[in-house]
């Protein structure tokens, strides 16, 4: 009461610095910016199957293999019926500078080259969906299947997270909206783990839920935070002034 008074005496109201006096605190939910469940893009059995759940791997690299035998085999079938169509209209453009065949016969023999040609492109990608590589650096979460199963196509193979980039979900009251901005710090403290983490707003939804006047945040986390996707958290805020100061 009477640093409230002293305050009040030299013109300073309460509201101003309550923000700084206070910890304002949320519930928070880590997650990976990076996730992704891989489906496959093609009915087979698989080969290969390189890592397990927690390995690491690196962009690029390998993580389902399907035999490939069939799809490679059309690709080589695809690829003698273009050589195929090749002579084909070679052979009609000669005959086409002799008069000895007619201006429909060459623009069949090029349909037939141009089709061979996309059939063959066809098959090469087939060939390439065989192998499902990693799109980024991250660790293997979860497997959906085993080696020598035969999947079909869509069917979910593997979930993968980038656990080096993280960030945190909060739903917070609407009234902090009078302080909270973007690039104000926040402090994650995660109970279960005894671990304190720094994390800075990135973004603040542009709606408010109209029934239980909430506002969700992004708070992205320092990159040495030891922290893991999926676990909670309290998010302390200590915001030093309004946005009215």
């Amino acid at each position: 009461m009477k640093i409230a008074a002293m305050l009040i005496a030299f013109g300073v109201g309460c509201s101003a610095v309550t923000p700084a006096l206070a910890e304002y605190k949320a519930r928070a939910v880590v997650q990976a910016v990076n996730r992704a469940e891989l489906s496959s893009e093609l009915a087979g059995r698989i080969t290969r199957l390189p890592h397990r759940m927690g390995d690491a791997f690196s962009k690029g690299d390998v993580l389902v293999g399907l035999d490939c035998r069939l799809y490679e085999a059309q690709a080589s079938k695809v690829a003698a019926e273009l050589d195929a169509a090749k002579v084909k209209l070679e052979s009609t453009e000669e005959l086409k500078e002799l008069n000895a065949i007619g201006d429909m016969d060459v623009a069949l023999a090029e349909s037939e080259y141009a089709q061979s040609r996309a059939e063959l492109s066809i098959a090469r990608i087939n060939t390439r969906r065989c192998n499902v590589q990693a799109p980024w650096d991250g660790r293997v979460s979860e497997l959906r299947v085993s080696r020598h199963e035969n999947v079909q196509q869509q069917q979910p193979l593997i979930i993968i997270v980038d656990d080096s980039s993280l960030e945190a979900e909060v739903v917070v009251p609407a009234a902090w909206l009078a302080w909270l901005e973007p690039g104000q710090e926040v402090e994650l403290r995660a109970e279960s783990l005894g671990v304190t983490a720094e994390a800075r707003v990135s973004a603040i939804s542009p709606a408010i839920d109209a029934v239980s006047q909430t506002v969700l945040l992004r708070a992205t986390l320092s990159p040495d935070a030891a922290l893991v996707p999926g676990i909670t958290a309290t998010a302390v805020f200590l915001p030093t002034l309004s946005k009215d100061q």
